[in-house]
């Protein structure tokens, strides 16, 4: 049901009069489509229970590192304009791998460094899309 409102979400973005040739819709929909699939897969094929009750117990204590690391993409999300891309992105990565165990330092700092850097030039540099400063940094 998730998905098939991520659809018709995604169905009903407006192209702009000089689009791209795929619009803006194409990758929303192509999200849409593999969380349709996949849904329908798991559905067809459920995982088998393993007889062993889920650790962590019952409620948001269950969701663990996952929801830890949610926790960061939606903090990464609140925080864009405010701190710009670089920092929040830098900051939401650094956050990520420690939850997920990786070492901080060095592996943490530079693999966060260098994938920021990445999807900056990715975004930015190749295809010419405008990412937030930071108002924390006098951008808008």
């Amino acid at each position: 049901a998730g998905a098939v409102a991520y659809l018709v979400g995604a169905r009903q973005i407006a192209s702009p009069a000089m689009a791209d040739p795929l619009g803006p819709s194409a990758f929303p929909l192509l999200l849409g489509g593999t969380l349709l699939l996949l849904a329908v897969l798991l559905l067809l094929f459920p995982p088998a229970p393993s007889g062993e009750p889920p650790p962590g117990g019952v409620g948001l204590a269950r969701l663990g590192r996952p929801g830890l690391v949610m926790g960061l993409l939606v903090a990464n999300a609140l925080t864009m304009e405010w701190l710009g891309y670089a920092l929040s992105t830098l900051a939401f990565l650094l956050g990520a791998l420690t939850v997920l165990g990786e070492r901080f330092w060095p592996r943490g700092v530079l693999f966060s460094l260098a994938f920021t850097a990445s999807l900056y030039l990715v975004f930015a540099r190749a295809l010419h899309l405008t990412l937030p400063v930071g108002t924390l940094f006098g951008g808008r």
